[in-house]
């Protein structure tokens, strides 16, 4: 059903998965750090109504790696030149978590080739999002994944450091291990153990080393908002549950867009994608492209 490809932005080789042309075209864009088999809960699903690309950003997965060119700005670049080269008809688009702000970037830069726009829970609000990638604990973590993006592990020796990295967890004063926090099992991290074996070590910089507003150049929420023409689904996690685009951020994108729908997901920050519990998302996903 699907078929991996690559094409070449003229900066570097952007590796995809495609399904069959069944109808009009999707674009999925993975959350970080990534790569396109993070939506095979729901890839069987919508090749059967679209034309479905999933792609892996710079540095990750299969996609070719360029050192010191890998923040938002450059993932943009990317994608547009995507949709000129590899589509060239106005697009869907259904971003997962820092997937779905490139998106929209690429929604305003280009909307000529953008027919809607589906944000996954992304962290768009800068206010809430800012002083959390500059904290100690954000750039511990990143650091963390760096070290090992770095050192040549097996999948199984990935998957045992991963698990025991420490990390805090509300309403306990003491760390615990990554791999006993709640609703954590062995695929969970085996998966982000196989992310991680696939990354370029570079893409965690600008997160280890506290550098977000680097990263972020050129990710100016208002100014995108102004020249979004085409109708947004946001899909919003559970608050309860790690959610990561705030009610505070959906407000002010819905007193800027004309055409903006909100839907809750009542699972955690990816949307039940982890577990395979994909039937809410689902049904909000093909509910909006089935009305643009």
């Amino acid at each position: 059903m699907l078929k991996e490809s690559s094409f070449n932005t003229g900066a570097v080789n952007i590796n995809f998965a495609e399904g069959p042309q069944s109808g009009p075209p999707l674009v999925l864009l993975h959350g970080f750090p990534g790569r396109w088999q993070e939506f095979l809960p729901i890839l069987p699903t919508l090749c059967l109504r679209w034309h479905t690309y999933a792609l892996d950003f710079r540095g990750q997965g299969k996609s070719g790696r360029v050192p010191g060119q890998y923040q938002f700005m450059y993932n943009t670049f990317d994608v547009e030149q995507f949709l000129r080269q590899q589509v060239a008809e106005p697009t869907n688009f259904l971003g997962l978590s820092a997937g779905g702000a490139t998106a929209l970037a690429v929604a305003a830069k280009c909307p000529e080739l953008v027919k809607a726009v589906i944000l996954g829970d992304s962290p768009i609000d800068l206010e809430a999002t800012l002083p959390w990638m500059n904290s100690e604990e954000f750039k511990y973590w990143f650091s963390t994944l760096q070290q090992m993006a770095g050192a040549n592990l097996s999948i199984t020796e990935l998957s045992e450091r991963i698990a025991d990295i420490p990390v805090h967890v509300p309403g306990q004063s003491t760390p615990i291990r990554y791999g006993d926090t709640a609703g954590m099992d062995a695929i969970h991290i085996q998966q982000l153990a196989i992310t991680i074996c696939n990354l370029d070590p570079g893409v965690l910089e600008y997160h280890a080393e506290g550098r977000a507003l680097e990263l972020l150049e050129g990710f100016d929420l208002d100014q995108i908002l102004g020249q979004i023409r085409c109708p947004v689904l946001l899909l919003q996690g559970d608050p309860a549950r790690g959610s990561m685009m705030t009610d505070q951020i959906i407000k002010h994108v819905q007193s800027i867009l004309p055409n903006v729908m909100h839907v809750l997901i009542e699972k955690d920050h990816n949307l039940g994608m982890d577990t395979w519990e994909v039937a809410p998302v689902l049904r909000a996903v093909i509910g909006f492209l089935e009305s643009v």
